[in-house]
């Protein structure tokens, strides 16, 4: 999330010298920047892995079902 939040100052930081995109150049919106890439390279983070996308299935836990009258 580190570089994330750096890999989006640093281009807010080249906004001056192209013309792909146009933010202001005040220190908030750098720092709002470097914010939203820090969330978006957590949630791709989130979604992806080594493998591929990740899918989780933990499964349902189904409560063992102890019948005490039984044992009375």
């Amino acid at each position: 999330m580190c570089t994330g939040f750096w890999v989006g100052v640093f281009l807010w930081a080249l906004n001056g010298s192209t013309e792909l995109f146009s933010f202001d150049e005040s220190l908030v919106t750098g720092f709002l920047l470097g914010c939203l890439s820090s969330a978006t390279s957590y949630v791709f983070n989130m979604l992806f892995g080594d493998s591929g996308i990740k899918i989780e299935h933990h499964g349902v836990s189904f409560k063992k079902k102890t019948n005490y009258r039984r044992w009375k």
